[in-house]
């Protein structure tokens, strides 16, 4: 939805730079000089040589500290309307050093044309649960805020994917083997990816780690899942809400894949896990179109509650993935989880398409209710309840969704 259309020219800052040193040598792999990037983008850097770390500067402020292979990290570029240098310095263990430096360029808009389409995803089931693969357009019928719309885009076949995989690291997470089975399960999962499928892990504890950028390279991407590891509390809405944030600037079918065993809290159990709030967490999701599909490890999730005593642990996980658009799943024990990352990869591959404009015009702002449904009976469809009107001018105010409505869920 509000999708703009630009061409672009790109120039050249400076020239690469790579400076050797007697004990060896660095230089960027990614991303190579004078490329424009926006959003959230992967550097890497090659570096031969008996290496003690690697440090990152971006426009000559430090950006992080690489201490072991391979080199890579991600890095916010914004939304290149400046370009950047970048800087990598390579410290050997014999007391030399080595520096190598790229440059990116600025994103020069010389036009811009506003498409206020609204795009869903939608999964179709019949009443014994199996997909239903052969719906025309024709099938379908959507409704905003109780008026129906023209669909104008459909589509079912399949389209390239970008997933963040989010894994609760939090303490609980050691129990019963949990975090073992969670690296297994998400490495089946990633190697059953289409081609073209792009990822990115990100682990939370008491903090938000990003441990791999966008990337279709599964090799980065498993050994991101295997740095995991189990310590502190669990501030499960800051990693929701920061990932959304990560993806608001990515094209294309965005994922969120959540695994969590516990509700958001500090290891000392005496506040939240997190600065943001659940609405907060789902706002960010809805806005930047983020379908969250949540798997719930663990016993009592029916009946634990939250911090605040106020919403059952499965209600929260069933709130986020079926006002987003995804899916739920609990999984008692550790070792049903490759089964439950298997449901969700099913479900990503039976995903319809489609888009309509609609028929009002305003830039408001508000929350505005999405009812898909079939013409078929029996036909139960998955797919986001609503989203946030384009907001022009700082009168329009904000609205949140209901928790209830919408389209059906499984």
């Amino acid at each position: 939805m509000h999708r703009p259309s630009v061409a672009f020219v790109a120039a050249a800052l400076v020239l690469p730079v790579v400076l050797a040193a007697d004990g060896g040598t660095v230089r960027f792999v990614t991303p190579r000089n004078h490329a424009t990037v926006v959003g959230v983008t992967p550097i890497e850097v090659q570096v031969e040589g008996s290496v003690e770390r690697v440090e990152i500067a971006v426009d000559g402020k430090p950006l992080a500290t690489l201490t072991a292979p391979p080199f890579r990290m991600s890095w916010d570029a914004g939304d290149a309307s400046s370009g950047h240098v970048l800087q990598a310095t390579a410290f050997f263990a014999d007391g030399t050093r080595a520096k190598a430096q790229i440059a990116t360029s600025a994103l020069k808009v010389e036009q811009v044309e506003e498409v206020a389409l609204v795009n869903l995803y939608a999964v179709v089931t019949d009443s014994q649960g199996n997909y239903v693969n052969d719906l025309a357009q024709k099938d379908f019928r959507i409704q905003e805020n109780g008026r129906m719309q023209a669909i104008e885009r459909f589509s079912a076949d399949r389209k390239p994917l970008k997933v963040a995989l989010v894994i609760d690291s939090s303490y609980s997470m050691s129990k019963e083997g949990r975090l073992q089975a969670a690296r297994e399960a998400s490495r089946d999962f990633l190697n059953a990816l289409a081609p073209g499928d792009e990822s990115m892990i990100v682990s939370f504890s008491d903090t938000v780690q990003f441990l791999q950028g966008l990337t279709a390279d599964r090799k980065a991407l498993t050994a991101a899942v295997d740095q995991t590891k189990a310590e502190g509390g669990t501030a499960l809405y800051d990693a929701i809400y920061k990932t959304a944030n990560q993806l608001e600037r990515v094209d294309g079918r965005k994922v969120l894949v959540l695994l969590s065993d516990g509700k958001d809290e500090s290891m000392n159990g005496l506040e939240p896990g997190s600065l943001h709030t659940l609405e907060e967490a789902l706002d960010r999701a809805l806005r930047n179109e983020v379908m969250i599909f949540a798997i719930g490890i663990g016993r009592g999730l029916e009946d634990e509650l939250d911090f605040y005593r106020r919403h059952t642990l499965a209600d929260i996980f069933r709130t986020l993935a079926d006002t987003t658009g995804g899916r739920v799943i609990f999984s008692r024990s550790a070792g049903k989880l490759t089964r439950a990352f298997e449901a969700v990869a099913e479900d990503l591959r039976h995903q319809y398409s489609l888009a309509y404009t609609s028929d009002d015009p305003r830039h408001d702002g508000t929350w505005r209710e999405i009812r898909l449904t079939t013409v078929a009976p029996g036909m139960r469809v998955s797919g986001r309840r609503g989203y946030f009107a384009p907001k022009s001018g700082s009168g329009a105010s904000d609205a949140h969704p209901a928790a209830s409505g919408g389209a059906g869920s499984r």
